[in-house]
């Protein structure tokens, strides 16, 4: 397997495939991994997993290049992953020393007397885990860490195109102290039979699984019956009305429409704002977006780097055509350099049109005017996903209402849509997923409840 750099096409770093007659081998290791890490106390794992953290913290600019090389992400943003999964193994070093049970009365009725009862939670087993290539580092830290906290042995599946990062974090396991083989990886060009051979298996107890709709739905139908968190798409929107400083507001939406290059779950897709001001604001966002720096992700001026392949930025580029043919106007942007798309807007989009309705994945954001406030929750409802929404409002029944009514797991007042503090239950409303994320809540999706009665 040899891994790119995603800006120059060189080749960064060659690695070895996993092949189908070592996935026996690397479960048979987790399993009997996991005999050990479900008696090792709560406090070794903590020890354990500060150390990783600690260690990452100390070589995060190397993290960093890594990401950089192998997923075209500008370094100041790579940077910042970096220190995230650092903070987020921290996390699941702390949450390893709170899984808490509770007593449950038994006396609420005549059968239930003279006895006692409390639950507790208990690792739930091998875990496997598929993570994408947008945030190779961050995101595999959010399986691993509470995976490995909660007593669990773990097998991750990276994305073919940004592996590295999760080979290099699995070196930081490998010597933290842990039992040997609690983390294992597994590479696989395309996945196919190797990734069929742990979603099928009866020992795999727990699949973790972050990326698209699709993919999740042929997993699902391949894995049976099993337990799974899945983080899926999104097309989020942000709603701004009349009464807001628009400066900042358009700041922090250039910022959430671009960074990544748009390859994030929680970009800022739609735009939707009162029409009063819309014409400030978006001469204020097409100002913004056309004076970013595109170029090498290495290079620390840079907000824009390289899609994670050509054939993305094809994909991207075919759909601002088609918006464009189906009466979209452009606002800037909708240019294509190899694998770099240019940051683009588009207003007048029609809504039945695919880059309406679907998420983008791409350096794209779509502005609309919006008369009223029930107008603009409908616009923003009106798409199958709903992972996170934003609103930019001084009015706080306006803000209320939008928390109500929105159609998304998370709904930010006076934010964009692209924020996440690691330890918050992520996760979305109808097709953008199954279960929560976040440190706690996924361990909570990663150990089982036993419970026990004593009878007098």
């Amino acid at each position: 397997m040899i891994v790119k750099n995603k800006y120059n096409g060189e080749n960064f770093v060659e690695l070895k495939d996993t092949k189908l007659p070592d996935v026996e081998v690397i479960l048979d290791r987790s399993k009997k991994s996991f005999e050990v890490m479900r008696g090792t106390p709560s406090y070794e794992r903590y020890e354990a997993l500060f150390k990783v953290s600690r260690e990452l913290e100390n070589r995060r600019d190397e993290f960093a290049k890594i990401i950089s090389n192998e997923a075209g992400k500008p370094i100041k943003y790579s940077r910042g992953e970096a220190r995230r999964a650092s903070l987020t193994l921290l996390f699941s070093a702390e949450e390893s020393k709170r899984i808490y049970g509770e007593t449950i009365p038994m006396d609420v009725e005549f059968r239930g007397r003279n006895r006692l009862a409390y639950y507790n939670r208990v690792p739930i087993g091998t875990v496997f885990s598929i993570t994408p290539f947008n945030d190779p580092l961050n995101l595999v830290a959010h399986k691993v860490g509470p995976a490995l906290a909660a007593g669990n042995s773990i097998i991750n599946k990276p994305a073919s195109l940004t592996p590295y990062s999760c080979v290099k974090l699995n070196e930081l396991i490998n010597d933290s102290g842990l039992p040997e083989y609690a983390m294992q990886t597994v590479l696989a060009s395309g996945g196919g039979e190797v990734s069929s051979y742990f979603l099928e298996s009866k020992d795999i107890k727990k699949v973790s699984f972050t990326g698209g709709l699709e993919a999740a739905e042929k997993l699902i139908k391949k894995a049976g019956i099993k337990k799974y968190s899945m983080e899926l798409g999104s097309n989020s929107p942000v709603i701004v009305w009349n009464d807001v400083d628009l400066e900042k507001a358009a700041e922090a939406i250039v910022d959430a429409a671009t960074e990544s290059q748009g390859q994030n779950c929680i970009h800022s897709q739609r735009i939707l704002i009162h029409k009063s001001v819309y014409k400030e604001l978006s001469d204020r966002l097409v100002d913004l977006v056309s004076k970013l720096k595109v170029g090498d992700p290495l290079n620390e001026s840079t907000d824009i780097g390289p899609m994670i392949t050509e054939g993305e930025a094809i994909r991207v580029e075919k759909e601002v055509n088609q918006a464009v043919k189906d009466g979209a106007e452009i606002l800037t942007g909708a240019r294509r350099d190899g694998n770099v798309y240019y940051p683009t807007l588009l207003q007048n989009v029609n809504h039945h049109s695919s880059i309406w309705r679907n998420e983008i994945f791409g350096p794209v954001s779509i502005l609309q005017q919006v008369e009223d406030f029930d107008q603009a929750i409908e616009m923003a409802n009106d798409v199958p996903y709903g992972l996170q929404a934003g609103i930019y409002t001084q009015n706080l029944d306006l803000a209320i209402k939008a928390i109500q009514k929105l159609e998304f797991g998370s709904v930010l007042v006076n934010d964009t849509s692209d924020f996440r503090v690691d330890t918050m239950p992520f996760g979305g409303m109808k097709m953008s997923g199954l279960g929560r994320e976040g440190i706690r809540f996924a361990i909570q999706e990663m150990t089982e409840i036993k419970l026990a009665i004593f009878r007098k």
